[in-house]
C-alpha cells in the first residue's frame, strides 16, 4: 500500500461512520480514494466542493482551509492539505463529524510532506 492509501485507510477506520475519504486536487479530481461510493459518486461531490473552494479563493477570505457541508442523506468534510490538494471525507448522517474533522488535520499534516 502507498502511502496516501495507508493515510486515507487510516482516517476511515478511525471516524465512525466513514462512507470514504479521498485525497483531491483543487480542481475536484481524485488522486486516491479509500471506501466506496455506495449511492453517490465521490468524483461528483469533490468536483462540486472543489468549484466552491475555487470561488471562495479570490478576493479577501483569504485560502479556504475547511469546507463542511451537512445535506439529509450524511457530510463532507473537505480540509486543505496544500494550496493544491484537499482531504474529503464523506460520512453517514450518524458519523462523527468532529471526529472526522479532528483526523483530517492529522492526515493533511502528514501528506502534507508527500506533496510538497
Amino acid at each position: 500500500m502507498n502511502v496516501f492509501q495507508d493515510t486515507l485507510r487510516r482516517v476511515a477506520e478511525r471516524v465512525e461512520g466513514t462512507r470514504a475519504v479521498s485525497l483531491v486536487g483543487v480542481d475536484g479530481i481524485p488522486i486516491d480514494t479509500y471506501g466506496s461510493g455506495e449511492s453517490f459518486s465521490v468524483e461528483s461531490v469533490a468536483a462540486e466542493l472543489g468549484a466552491m473552494v475555487k470561488s471562495a479563493r479570490p478576493g479577501e477570505s483569504g485560502s479556504v482551509h475547511q469546507l463542511c457541508l451537512v445535506t439529509d442523506r450524511g457530510k463532507a468534510i473537505l480540509s486543505r492539505v496544500t494550496e493544491e490538494y484537499y482531504l474529503l471525507l464523506l460520512l453517514t448522517r450518524e458519523g462523527n463529524f468532529g471526529r472526522g474533522r479532528f483526523e483530517l488535520r492529522k492526515a493533511a499534516l502528514a501528506l502534507e510532506k508527500e506533496l510538497l
